[in-house]
């Protein structure tokens, strides 16, 4: 599996949310040495963004409904 985002334009926007949600979670400690996919916390924080990413695509959908 290709760790390079599909929209190679995004990285630094994916990077920006990886250091909030692993900054939400408090695991400064991953987000400081900037190597998300190395740190046993780093599916913790890949979990909080994919959470994040439903919650808000469910509240889209909803939004679109009326």
């Amino acid at each position: 599996m290709s760790k390079k985002p599909l929209i190679p334009s995004a990285e630094g926007k994916l990077d920006k949310f990886k250091v909030e949600v692993a900054k939400d979670m408090a695991l400064e400690n991953v987000m400081s040495r900037k190597q998300f996919g190395s740190d046993k916390n780093s599916g913790n924080v890949g979990g909080g963004m994919v959470k994040r990413m439903v919650k808000a695509a469910e509240e889209n959908m909803k939004g679109s409904k009326k």
